[in-house]
């Protein structure tokens, strides 16, 4: 469990350090520009990191259960594209339950569903201060 709660903090600080800098140029970028194109360019930087995030947490729930931390009920064999799937699933606390994890992964995901969360609120603060703004003349 020791190990587990390490490596889903591990992800956790991966995650928020590399968002926060992707909104930090997003930011950079609405104080420069206002225009179209650069909220277009703002929502992208936005998807990008939240996908990278996903993909952190792919990697890691794929090493935890590589690691015997635990592994996903009723499915044989998990490849990549479904590690990326659960993982997109679980950071929108979605959370479909047509995959899920047992024994120790349980914690892992639990936290990628609180990052998910708080990145989600991160980025629904920039989308905001982008939309009540101004258009540059």
């Amino acid at each position: 469990m020791i190990a587990a709660l390490l490596l889903a903090t591990a992800l956790f600080l991966l995650s928020v350090a590399s968002h926060l800098v992707f909104l930090k140029g997003g930011t950079a970028l609405l104080e420069r520009r206002r225009n179209l194109l650069a909220k277009l360019g703002i929502s992208l930087l936005v998807l990008c990191s939240h996908l990278l995030v996903a993909i952190y947490f792919a990697v890691g729930l794929w090493l935890g259960s590589e690691w015997g931390m635990g592994g996903f009920k009723d499915i044989p064999s998990m490849g990549w594209m479904d590690y990326f799937y659960f993982s997109l699933v679980n950071m929108t606390t979605l959370g479909l339950g047509d995959i899920y994890p047992t024994e120790h992964l349980r914690a892992v995901t639990g936290i990628q569903a609180l990052a998910g969360f708080a990145l989600i609120s991160c980025s629904a603060q920039l989308f905001w201060k982008m939309m009540t703004k101004g258009d540059d003349e």
